[in-house]
């Protein structure tokens, strides 16, 4: 199988660091990889015909999208919809993939999901650490390949809140509380996810704003898992 990872945006998130784990991940379990630091190959999808998976490393930064961190131009969304309705699988994580290319909303379709906010994170603290919280992420379909075997576990990190289609197929989930945004109390919010976009398969974690998050063995067989899901739709 082959995967090709766009990598880019910005650099206060390392998207580079991510990258270089997530292809040593896929290079152990059979992948062939290529990495682009441009979006522009896939303005030319039958250049791509032979990737099994895509999965985006770009990051925006808080609420704004500046020009320097990159983004997705109408040809590439195009190219990107036609790989995945042809059959590529898609899969990814937390803001590199949830909250990049904020003006492409049929991206977000794509995807099933955008980030909002991460409170006490709300609207934004000056300091990401200031925005991290224990909180418990709750397997709910635990018959799933993705997430069979792997208990509820819990972190410290960001946890997202987002806006999310209801066709998605939900394999875990967070609950907030109302610490911080009393009106919230209550909430269920997916954390991992997958669907389908045409023939291709699509996959995604919200877990993930520091590389240790991803190392975290719960966290990294899921990855694994939901990337070989997302790939072996090509084949099927």
């Amino acid at each position: 199988m082959k995967a090709a990872l766009f990598v880019g945006g910005w650099e206060g998130h390392a998207p580079t660091s991510f990258a270089d784990w997530y292809r040593e991940l896929l290079e152990a379990n059979g992948f062939e990889v290529d990495v682009y630091d441009t979006m522009e190959p896939l303005e030319r999808p039958e250049t791509l015909s032979d990737v099994s998976l895509i999965t985006p490393i770009w990051s925006s930064a808080r609420s704004g999208h500046l020009e320097e961190f990159g983004n997705m131009t109408k040809a590439q969304e195009d190219g990107l919809l036609k790989l995945i309705g042809d059959g590529c699988g898609i899969a990814g994580w937390h803001g590199h993939m949830g909250d990049a290319f904020r003006d492409r909303p049929t991206y977000h379709f794509l995807i099933g999901g955008q980030f909002v906010a991460h409170p006490p994170g709300w609207p934004d603290n000056l300091q990401p650490a200031e925005d991290y919280i224990d909180y418990d992420v709750t397997i709910c379909k635990p018959d799933d390949p993705i997430v069979r075997g792997i208990k509820s576990f819990r972190l410290t990190s960001e946890q997202y809140y987002m806006l999310v289609d209801p066709s998605n197929e939900v394999l875990a989930t967070t609950t907030f509380s109302g610490d911080h945004l009393w009106w919230i109390e209550g909430t269920v919010i997916p954390v991992v996810w997958k669907r389908r976009w045409d023939k291709g398969r699509v996959f995604y974690c919200s877990i993930g704003h520091e590389l240790d998050d991803l190392k975290t063995p719960q966290v990294t067989e899921i990855i694994r898992r939901g990337a070989l899901w997302a790939a072996e739709g090509k084949a099927a």
